[in-house]
């Protein structure tokens, strides 16, 4: 069974070395984030790590699903890396679901920069795991927390 113990790498606020990233929902059903990566994160000097993005990707994802409802797990995960993503600076991650069917969905995301360039973008196809009923979640439909 799949729970949230609030340790999440990516998503935990309870996981001490965690990204503890914060998603909302916007009005066209899709979750965004922003995030600094601290240089702890860095492959080479100044740019994030591709496992770290790759991860950023792929919880971009993940949140779109729960943000309209639905608890998944990624099945595959596809990532395209445009350009260096840097540390020290704010970065927007954005999830989409695209195609929906009973127990399969097609989500894309992407990282872009301050100026809004596209610096890596993944597409990714999640199993349904359940739905989560927001009277039971804690989550709201759209989360009004500035990100």
């Amino acid at each position: 069974m799949f729970y949230d113990d609030g340790n999440c790498f990516a998503c935990g606020h309870n996981n001490p070395i965690g990204l503890k990233l914060l998603f909302r929902l916007d009005e066209k059903g899709r979750s965004l984030a922003t995030f600094v990566p601290p240089k702890e994160f860095q492959g080479f000097a100044g740019v994030l790590h591709g496992g770290i993005i790759c991860t950023l990707l792929d919880e971009a994802m993940a949140w779109a699903m729960i943000l309209n409802g639905y608890l998944g797990a990624t099945a595959s995960l596809k990532v395209k890396f445009r350009k260096p993503v840097p540390t020290g600076k704010t970065i927007k991650i954005t999830g989409e679901i695209i195609k929906q069917r009973i127990n399969s969905w097609f989500l894309i995301s992407h990282i872009q920069d301050e100026s809004g360039e596209v610096l890596a973008e993944a597409e990714g196809v999640f199993g349904a795991v359940s739905e989560i009923p927001y009277e039971k979640s804690g989550i709201t439909p759209i989360d009004t927390r500035d990100y």
